[in-house]
């Protein structure tokens, strides 16, 4: 069992697909799996092919005791959507409470963590592991640094490039954060490069995982070595 947030203070990096493709990657081991958000776009749901009224049954109503939905977004892998609207002062207590039961009915739970509306604040207390996607720019690079100066070690786990190119500033920003990491004892995946067929499973609202397509083999392997250093710990 753990709480997993996919963690970065900048914005763009990818943390909703990323965090769709880690979820899905144990759904379809059939581990039972819950991604929350503090995203209020719900991208989540896009990327999976699904359509939703977020105005209601969301994360806000279930803090303030009303009825909520949990929406299916593939066999054993659920959502809690974020209605985007003002949280009330004593959801802290209320959130952390519903975490705690929800560890009872599901293997894991995997976070798409904003900054935003506060929540972010008590998903870092409550991640159990902490995966950081990145850009290899100098700008989301120093994000990182900055990340690894200031966040728990010990709950960071990895660090994704994603969206990689074949630039020489990649080049560069990759060999920087892999020598740094290593010193940190933390994994660096080999990057997510930028991908037509990507995008068309994104087009498309399908994960890699209910894909057969040969090309994907190498993005599932680095899921699965992203779950390998979670499951190690």
């Amino acid at each position: 069992m753990g709480v997993i947030l996919i963690k970065n203070n900048k914005g763009g990096v990818g943390k909703s697909w990323i965090s769709l493709q880690l979820a899905g990657c144990q759904a379809y081991k059939n581990k039972k799996v819950l991604i929350l958000t503090s995203d209020s776009q719900n991208n989540i749901l896009n990327f999976a092919g699904i359509k939703v009224d977020t105005s209601k049954n969301g994360l806000e109503d279930m803090l303030e005791g009303k009825a909520y939905s949990l929406v299916k977004l593939r066999p054993n892998l659920f959502f809690l959507h974020l209605q985007g609207y003002k949280l009330k002062k004593d959801y802290e207590e209320k959130l952390k409470e519903a975490i705690k039961e929800w560890k009872e009915d599901f293997d894991y739970i995997v976070i798409d963590g904003s900054p935003v509306l506060g929540l972010d604040n008590i998903f870092m207390e409550l991640a159990e592991h902490i995966i950081i996607p990145t850009f290899l720019d100098k700008v989301t690079t120093n994000s990182v640094v900055q990340m690894l100066r200031t966040v728990d070690l010990n709950k960071i786990r990895v660090v994704i490039p994603n969206r990689v190119g074949r630039t020489k500033i990649e080049k560069n920003c990759y060999s920087f954060l892999d020598e740094r990491l290593k010193k940190l004892g933390k994994l660096l995946t080999m990057p997510i490069s930028q991908s037509a067929t990507i995008t068309k499973l994104i087009d498309t609202g399908s994960l890699i995982w209910d894909s057969k397509i040969s090309k994907l083999n190498f993005i599932k392997e680095i899921f699965e070595d992203v779950w390998r250093e979670i499951e190690n710990e």
